[in-house]
């Protein structure tokens, strides 16, 4: 992942719009629901183990058993990303010189619905190090 250019902003992609035309197309029959209901074992693993649960039923099945997952790309970090447990150890890396993005996931793990919510971009401090050596001139 390339760092933004200097004076470049870095926003959060929010995907809140795409979601509910998807879901629009799904309720119309223009997409099957087994199409929709897909989330990969992992993820539904992920969602399981370290997701956050939603207040919000899903949008699928009505049940209370939506779940947020945020994986973490960036460098040092494994292809597959990094599933984030929680808040503290992602502001762990806004902390850090390295650019990361974040992607929050929707999984119910009822009936496997999933949808990207937004990304994040994350870390891109600058850092400056004081070595400590004072220089004087005569």
């Amino acid at each position: 992942m390339k760092p933004a250019p200097s004076g470049a902003t870095r926003a959060t992609i929010d995907y809140h719009m795409m979601r509910r035309d998807y879901l629009r197309r799904v309720c119309s029959g223009d997409v099957p629901l087994r199409d929709a209901c897909d989330a990969p074992r992992d993820l539904l693993f992920a969602a399981v183990r370290f997701g956050t649960p939603r207040r919000s039923p899903c949008p699928m099945c009505a049940r209370r058993s939506l779940r947020d997952v945020v994986y973490l790309f960036g460098p040092r970090l494994p292809k597959s990303g990094r599933c984030v447990a929680d808040q503290a150890e992602l502001r762990g890396y806004d902390a850090r010189a390295e650019h990361y993005t974040s992607y929050e996931v929707e999984v119910c793990v009822a009936c496997e619905w999933n949808h990207l919510l937004r990304a994040r971009p994350h870390g891109g401090t600058t850092r400056f190090r004081f070595s400590g050596a004072v220089h004087t001139t005569p």
